[in-house]
């Protein structure tokens, strides 16, 4: 019996803050002639900086008062300046989003003015309430249907980051549509970000993602009338990244789900994954360049689009090629920053007609260039690591006829039927079943006689592959090496019975243990 899956560990943050847009100011007319903090500055502080820099959060400042602003002045003007913060990593031009706090120019003058003539208070009079923030250990949306108590996890005082996965077993009567998500965190002063992903039994095998949360994130109330389904058997996993904070902490993060009954659903909230595991960035390289497609078959509407890379991400685009021809970028990216994601979602959906491809076009600095370059000097494929890289687009998206989509295709027999197309007499089909009464899993063996090969099994709505590479052939047998990602290499052999179309394999786990195999020659 072969038990084998890809995960993924990545970084999703739903952040809720915004981003400056820098010093061109429109018009400096309607920026006051001498701010003061109280009158002025206070009011963009409290809208779009308190939620996130006030005690308990991971921000290093508060800036709740004039006396705990002042002494970051100079901070705050580079920072806000320079578009760093508040962090709304999108490029002008696109959308229009909904929650966008991008601070406005008039905004970012009022602070750089400010700073500039001396940071002056002001009248505590013309201060505005400070916004009032629920009890931490109150629920901001009522107490949930189902709550999800994960374990503790000690991060120390000082150090780099930790990631860690909690896994959580449902055992409901039926499948429930969950219509709001809620994250408490035990200590939020440590928890960078957490993200709640379901599987379908399986703790390695990750098909979507519920919801996430970030430190000064609201509660994610899907739109009025969507829901995401959750199965009755499914596997839940808590992906969480923790920070170090100065003092030795302990967590335990809750989340509350709440459900809406059937007849309030009316589309099922979709997470497709825009993906590419097959890309290999040589070293040194500070372009790099590489895509991902899908293409809907029914006719739809996007609500959202999330990017992701990792440390060498350097930026993303969302293009749709519509079937009349038309190509319309959706959503751009320029200056990647892995430790601020985030999802943006739409004020009115995108139609997207069946036929539209969605092109995702990254580019990679894995150069000394780059600052946050783990290893510039080794070559780097797709991996659940943060020193690995990745490229997904996350599109979340709703079918115009129906509740959900009416064809659940198997990634693995598209990327086969891709795969046949190219590489004849290359490709096998294999099936394997975990369990007496378990499912029949598809996995999809491409064996090619020169370069590298793989190994393909779903991951969400994706062909997920574990590179097959340094192939050694003696006629019809080969050996060669299994890159998985997030295990050590493997090894797998095997020999090819072309009159009967037959592929018998073996393969090593590097400790003396080997699983055997038949798969079936597609043509």
């Amino acid at each position: 019996m072969i038990h084998y899956r890809l995960m993924l560990t990545f970084v999703i943050t739903a952040h809720v803050t915004a981003v400056g847009s820098g010093t061109a100011f429109a018009s400096t007319d309607s920026i006051p002639a001498k701010p003061t903090f109280s009158k002025d500055v206070a009011p963009i502080l409290f809208d779009n900086c308190v939620t996130c820099h006030r005690p308990g959060q991971t921000t290093p400042m508060s800036l709740r008062s004039f006396e705990e602003a002042r002494p970051w002045v100079k901070s705050i003007l580079k920072n806000v300046t320079t578009g760093v913060m508040p962090p709304w990593k999108v490029d002008e031009g696109y959308g229009p989003w909904k929650d966008n706090k991008r601070l406005s120019d008039v905004e970012i003058g009022t602070i750089e003015r400010w700073i500039k003539q001396g940071s002056k208070e002001g009248d505590s009079a013309d201060l505005p309430a400070l916004p009032e923030f629920p009890p931490a250990d109150e629920w901001q949306l009522g107490e949930p249907d189902y709550i999800i108590t994960f374990g503790t996890y000690d991060v120390p005082a000082e150090g780099t980051d930790h990631f860690h996965d909690f896994f959580a077993k449902t055992e409901f009567p039926e499948d429930r549509w969950i219509r709001a998500m809620e994250v408490k965190p035990g200590d939020p002063s440590v928890v960078h970000h957490m993200i709640l992903w379901s599987g379908d039994g399986s703790p390695n095998n990750s098909q979507g993602w519920l919801g996430a949360w970030a430190a000064g994130a609201s509660p994610m109330v899907f739109p009025e009338g969507m829901g995401k389904i959750l199965s009755k058997d499914a596997v839940l996993r808590g992906d969480m990244h923790y920070h170090p904070s100065g003092t030795a902490a302990t967590d335990q993060t809750r989340v509350g789900l709440y459900f809406a009954d059937k007849d309030e659903v009316e589309k099922e909230l979709v997470n497709l994954w825009v993906m590419n595991a097959e890309f290999l960035i040589p070293a040194g390289d500070p372009n790099y360049e590489a895509r991902s497609n899908h293409t809907f078959s029914q006719d739809s509407h996007i609500i959202s689009l999330a990017p992701h890379m990792h440390y060498r991400g350097k930026d993303f685009l969302f293009k749709a090629h519509y079937p009349d021809g038309n190509v319309e970028d959706l959503l751009k990216v320029s200056e990647y920053d892995f430790n601020w994601q985030s999802g943006f979602e739409f004020e009115t959906p995108v139609s997207v007609p069946k036929g539209t491809r969605i092109e995702c076009i990254a580019h990679f600095d894995n150069s000394e260039s780059n600052p946050n370059n783990p290893d510039p000097s080794r070559d780097i494929a797709f991996g659940l690591q943060s020193e690995d890289e990745m490229l997904i687009g996350f599109v979340d998206y709703i079918v115009d006829e129906g509740v959900s989509p009416r064809e659940q295709v198997n990634p693995v027999l598209v990327k086969i039927d891709e795969l046949v197309a190219k590489f004849p007499s290359e490709v096998f089909k294999f099936e394997n079943r975990r369990s007496a009464n378990g499912p029949v899993e598809v996995m999809g063996i491409h064996l090619p006689r020169e370069g590298d090969g793989g190994w393909y099994v779903p991951v969400g709505t994706f062909a997920g592959r574990a590179r097959l590479y340094d192939f050694v052939w003696d006629d019809m047998s080969f050996e060669c090496k299994m890159a998985i990602p997030g295990q050590k290499p493997q090894g797998l052999s095997g020999t090819i019975d072309a009159e009967n179309g037959l592929l018998n394999f073996t393969m090593h786990d590097g400790s003396g243990n080997t699983s055997e195999g038949q798969a079936e020659m597609v043509k």
